[in-house]
């Protein structure tokens, strides 16, 4: 969809948008994924309806799932979204009242990478490291006791056996 897209949509046009049929849509509505608005010429969906839609006809039809299954997805995207958004304004305030510097204090050998972004728009590469996506994106935390950086001296991490270090 681009930005020459009407600002709503009947349900017919909204069918000829997407490619599938209007009884489909009413499929999409009766489940509860849109709520088009009431007008004078009967129902209309809007841009957002339009977008949320497209992700759905996408999951259903293209992708197999059900639409129960569908709604919960899409139920999931949004509650990431928003957990994401809050988390922007947790750093932002983080940074504010604790200076911009406070990630080069918390990790003084760098900060990790960012890791592969899920949002409603799909999957994006935030610039991790290379493979990160084959590795699912599961990177630690931070280092254990015993690692590199760890302020533990070398001769007092214990051995694969467990023992001190020699």
């Amino acid at each position: 969809m681009t930005g020459d897209e009407p600002e709503s949509y009947t349900l017919e046009q909204a069918a000829e948008s997407l490619g599938v049929s209007a009884d489909d849509i009413r499929a999409y509505i009766d489940e509860g994924l849109v709520t088009p608005k009431t007008s004078a010429g009967g129902p209309v969906l809007l841009r957002v309806d339009m977008r949320r839609l497209w992700s759905a006809v996408t999951l259903h039809r293209d992708l197999g799932i059900n639409l129960p299954g569908v709604a919960a997805v899409l139920h999931l995207r949004e509650q990431y979204e928003r957990v994401r958004h809050d988390l922007a304004t947790l750093v932002e305030i983080v940074e504010r009242e604790l200076g911009p510097d406070v990630w080069d204090r918390l990790w003084p050998e760098g900060r990790p990478p960012p890791q592969a972004h899920v949002s409603v728009e799909g999957v994006s590469d935030l610039g991790g490291p290379a493979g990160a996506s084959e590795t699912g994106g599961a990177e630690p935390a931070a280092p254990g006791p015993g690692a590199p950086g760890d302020g533990q001296a070398e001769a007092d991490r214990p051995d694969a056996d467990g023992g001190p270090g020699t």
